[in-house]
């Protein structure tokens, strides 16, 4: 049952309640029942209704009223309804015998649904039962029926059934009227259950009223609606009027310092590190690249600069057993009416944010003031745990993400000039300037791409906004060259911005370029420094951003990296005065556009973190919303919170969603404490079989998560990564969940040296158990006290003479040296396998080496 785009609990769904309420108290008349708000049901996820009854008055009347609430959470509850059930004493109601009525003429119903759905009116299956219809003066009759398999046991009167009595009234000589929705219901009566056919006649009680006498399929009464008043509903509405769970701020909460030990640390930059340095507990390096007078280079400079940074930390093994601490100054505001003052270094919040998604645990991001008082509780803002932290006069703060209040101020909207919409002729730049011409009563539009009106599709969206009533223009100009915006600028006069423009070029840390940096950045930050520094007298300056930016998208270091860049840049503006919002939007549920380049399982891993895609119509309700909370960084992104706080029962909630998502903070492993893990413990009480088995089946149920498999008994031990269908993210997500299950750390390339799960759960066992030496097994427990080194067995044939364990031992305490000629006993043509032509092909020009198979 959709409406607009949008999934909504049916009207009649709530008559259905309303009756059966009024049954639970002796009520047979439902007097009113008048729909608020509809009810948006998600795409994933519960929602829970409650129907509250009022006590009793003088007359015997009760108030009714409805409410939901999506999830298992304390949020407040949505008023979507209210109403008042009474006596009404037994009404026999109107029979329909003569069918259909003499005098009623038949009407066509070939295309009707198809017409419904062009007004925005989708329905399923089970919704679509209007099967035969005739009209008769101001009157409409009709039948409805269910179809097979959708049973009415324990309902009244079927919701879709009754709904499709109604699906008549756009015939009743508007049909050119918008589509409209129950809004108000007065005397409505059932005098009958369990009907799967219904006959109906409808008569006009007014404007936009009709009233209802409801027959089973042998003219029976079954229900009576006195009055049944419809009204228009807008995309606004079908947004729901709480977006409680779809648009959120970021908040800079306190956060307490510790007065008991701090870690050491020692500010330096990784080329002074000497190879056999001692190292702090962090590493503290300080941003060398600030703004300047040129932010755009600046954004560009950081962003390398923090790539090349973590990537050297991260491939050095010497900086396992400690922690980078990246800092920078100005880069964030904390504060509403704080300015971002080094706008350049923003960028290294939404790359760093991606290798800490990418590497949990191994990096934090630090902003500091100027004021000494910072500087010295920086050991203590990093014992808190804290991932990200800003410190102001010595008072450290983290990022949360938080609902936010609508309707704060006014919306400025966006004046009378032309709207300039970058990335225009993309799917959600064409969206919006729909959205402006039919919504918010924008008249002139200026639509730029690179393309311009020779982009695909442009012929078609500029006949459609000229259709509505707009001034359009297309212009082909690259916003990422300045002097090409001052010269479309300078033809225009423009009174507001939205920036959509962007590209996509995905990759994790370890592979990312700073040519894929730039690339990403030039029709992002380029341009929006462009529109910021060209523009003047602006009602409104909407700037694009993603999410990616707010939590660290995996993969998208340098697409997170240009969108905060933005997200400071609106914060910039609105310090100086001037409009600004950027919103971080999360995935759109459209598959075309940048989010084509998704596949099926980019979508399963950023959905299963909790996120729901954005349907059209609530995107541009939450666009709409965003202008009205005087905030200049805003994150729509619709969450399904009972799925996180189902996930928050067995794994760390990410720091940014713990003002939202109660749960229990991550415990740090320590260095060196493997064989103290609890999994290692409980390894070492196993048999040899046992071990072997939990360990892969350890491997296996994490391969499931990763891969959106429901169970783990479709996966081949034996079967390459590779075939199974990891990427490079999904490896580091492998590589992640195994660290926490297992409190090793273990590389990002931990599935290209371990090819298969068998051979990924014997590394884990050798480095779970390398340090226990008493192994329970079925035969008498064999411990060994002396050695540092036990040899139990051998299934490789050894270079050097080695045929035993003992050779073995003997050849590795002496420092042996193992290389010799091609050995003999392996049954290998020696003679065929040497050719002294180093090019010749199949044969090796040496005869000597160190032989292992």
């Amino acid at each position: 049952y959709l409406v607009q785009g949008s999934m909504l609990l049916p009207g009649t769904a709530f008559v259905e309640l309303a009756v059966r309420a009024g049954d639970q108290v002796g009520c047979d008349l439902v007097e009113e029942l008048t729909l608020e708000a509809p009810l948006v049901l998600p795409e994933n996820g519960s929602v829970r209704v409650q129907v509250w009854i009022g006590a009793e008055d003088s007359s015997g009347k009760r108030e009714l009223t409805f409410y939901s609430s999506a999830g298992d959470d304390d949020r407040s509850w949505t008023r979507h309804a209210t109403g008042v059930l009474g006596a009404g004493g037994r009404s026999g109601g109107a029979s329909l015998v003569e069918w259909p009525p003499a005098g009623a003429e038949v009407v066509d119903l070939d295309g009707a649904y198809d017409r419904l759905a062009e007004l925005g009116f989708g329905y399923g299956p089970a919704f679509q039962g209007l099967r035969s219809a005739w009209c008769k003066g101001d009157e409409m009759f009709a039948e409805v029926a269910l179809p097979e398999g959708v049973g009415v046991d324990g309902f009244g009167l079927h919701p879709a059934l009754l709904d499709a009595t109604l699906h008549t009234i756009g015939l009743m000589g508007q049909t050119d009227a918008p589509g409209k929705l129950p809004f108000s219901w007065s005397g409505v009566r059932l005098h009958a259950s369990g009907a799967t056919v219904l006959r109906v006649r409808l008569t006009p009680a007014g404007s936009d009223e009709v009233s209802l006498a409801i027959a089973d399929g042998s003219g029976a009464p079954v229900a009576t609606v006195d009055s049944l008043v419809l009204r228009p509903v807008s995309l606004e509405e079908l947004a729901g009027d709480d977006r409680s769970d779809a648009l959120f701020g970021v908040d800079w909460v306190s956060v307490p310092l510790s007065d008991g030990d701090v870690p050491t640390v020692g500010w330096t930059d990784l080329e002074a590190l000497a190879p056999s340095a001692e190292l702090s507990d962090f590493v503290v390096l300080s941003c060398p690249i600030t703004s300047g007078t040129d932010p755009v280079s600046g954004a560009h400079e950081t962003a390398h600069w923090a790539l090349n940074t973590v990537q050297n930390w991260l491939a050095d093994e010497r900086f396992d057993t400690t922690r980078l601490a990246i800092v920078t100054r100005g880069a964030i505001a904390t504060t509403a009416d704080e300015d971002v003052r080094d706008i350049a270094q923003a960028a290294v919040w939404g790359l760093v944010r991606s290798a800490q998604s990418e590497n949990p645990d191994r990096i934090v991001l630090v902003d500091l003031d100027d004021e000494a008082t910072s500087l010295d509780v920086l050991p203590s803002a990093l014992a808190t745990g804290e991932p990200q932290l800003a410190l102001r006069s010595g008072v450290a703060s983290a990022p949360r993400l938080a609902r936010v209040q609508q309707s704060v101020v006014d919306d400025p909207g966006f004046g009378s000039g032309a709207v300039l919409i970058t990335g225009a002729t993309g799917t959600l730049g064409g969206l919006v300037a729909r959205h402006l011409v039919t919504e918010r009563g924008v008249q002139s539009l200026l639509l730029v791409s690179r393309r311009g009106a020779a982009a695909e599709g442009a012929d078609e969206l500029h006949d459609e906004l000229v259709t509505l009533g707009a001034e359009v223009t297309f212009a082909a100009c690259d916003v990422a060259d300045r002097n090409a915006v001052a010269a479309l600028l300078a033809e225009h006069q423009v009174s507001a911005v939205v920036h959509t423009a962007g590209v996509l070029d995905d990759a994790t840390i370890g592979s990312l370029t700073p040519d894929r940096i730039d690339e990403v950045f030039r029709p992002k930050v380029d341009a929006a420094w462009h529109l910021h520094e060209l523009t003047r007298d602006l009602s409104a300056f909407v700037l694009f951003s993603s999410a990616a930016g707010v939590f660290g998208g995996a993969g998208q270091g340098n697409y997170a990296a240009a969108n905060t860049f933005l997200d400071a840049l609106a914060q910039h503006r609105r310090a100086a005065g001037l409009p600004a919002t950027s919103l971080a939007w999360g995935l759109w549920a459209d598959a075309s556009g940048m989010a084509g380049n998704l596949d099926e399982t980019d979508v399963r891993r950023i959905t299963s973190g909790g996120m729901i895609p954005i349907g059209a119509a609530e995107g541009l309700a939450l666009f709409d919303a965003a202008g009205s909370t005087g905030r200049a960084l805003l994150a729509p992104v619709p969450l399904d919170l009972p799925v996180l706080h189902r996930q928050a029962r067995s794994q760390p909630v990410p720091h940014m969603l713990r003002g939202l998502v109660r749960g229990t903070a991550r415990r740090t492993a320590e260095a060196g404490s493997v064989a103290g893990s609890a999994l290692a413990r409980s390894l070492a009480g196993m048999t040899a079989a046992e071990r072997e088995k939990a360990l892969l089946d350890l491997v296996l149920s994490q391969v499931a998560m990763v891969l959106g498999h429901s169970s783990a008994h479709a996966i081949a031990p034996d079967r390459a990564f590779k075939d199974l269908g990891f990427d490079s993210l999904s490896s580091v997500e492998l590589r992640n969940r195994l660290n926490t299950a297992t409190e090793l750390t273990l590389p990002a390339t931990l599935v290209f040296d371990y090819p298969t799960p068998a051979a990924l759960a014997a590394h884990l066992g050798a480095e779970l158990l390398g340090g226990v030496v008493d192994v329970v097994a079925d035969d008498p427990a064999v411990t060994v006290t002396d050695e540092p080194i036990a040899i139990v067995g051998m299934s490789c044939r050894f270079p050097g003479g080695v045929e035993s364990p003992e050779d073995l031992w003997r050849l590795v305490a002496e420092g042996g040296d193992a290389v010799s000629e091609f050995p003999t006993d392996r049954g290998w043509d020696v003679e065929s396998l040497y050719d002294p032509d180093p090019d010749h092909t199949g044969t090796t020009y040496s005869r000597m080496g160190a032989f292992l198979d």
